[in-house]
């Protein structure tokens, strides 16, 4: 019983942290949620504390192709300009791991160290799962403000 009601508030918080997020340009995958930690699901845009790490979870399922591999780019726009933050190999951040088959639901974790030098801005972010063959899987946009 204990075990189930630990179920049953850890899925409660997962909804209310939801993200309202824009799809940018996603393909080979369909996008099934997305949650940034501190981030609220009304919000305009998420918090991102200097010093700390922020996580983020997206649910995705692949449409009508297997996937062998992802790399995920993670993305600020500065000024007009998209300043990548990362460029790293992806299918050990996901679950199931890679290659994803048709029509498989899976989620991708990433975990961002927000530096404390990062100056107090507000940011849009980007970040992609790009398959073995280029193309974005999923792309996804959320604004962030660096507090």
């Amino acid at each position: 019983m204990k075990l189930f009601c630990v179920a049953v508030l850890f899925s409660v918080v997962f909804v209310i942290h939801g993200v309202d997020y824009i799809d940018c340009g996603s393909k080979s995958c369909k996008i099934d949620d997305v949650v940034v930690s501190g981030c609220a699901q009304d919000a305009k845009s998420c918090d991102l504390p200097r010093g700390t790490t922020v996580t983020m979870s997206m649910k995705f399922t692949t449409q009508n192709q297997r996937i062998d591999k992802l790399r995920n780019t993670l993305q600020g726009d500065i000024k007009g300009t998209w300043i990548p933050f990362n460029n790293t190999d992806a299918c050990n951040s996901i679950t199931p791991s890679c290659p994803l088959n048709a029509n498989t639901p899976a989620t991708f974790n990433l975990s961002v160290p927000i530096n404390k030098l990062f100056p107090a801005i507000s940011v849009p972010i980007k970040t992609e799962l790009i398959d073995n063959n280029g193309v974005p899987c999923t792309c996804i946009e959320v604004q962030g403000k660096i507090v």
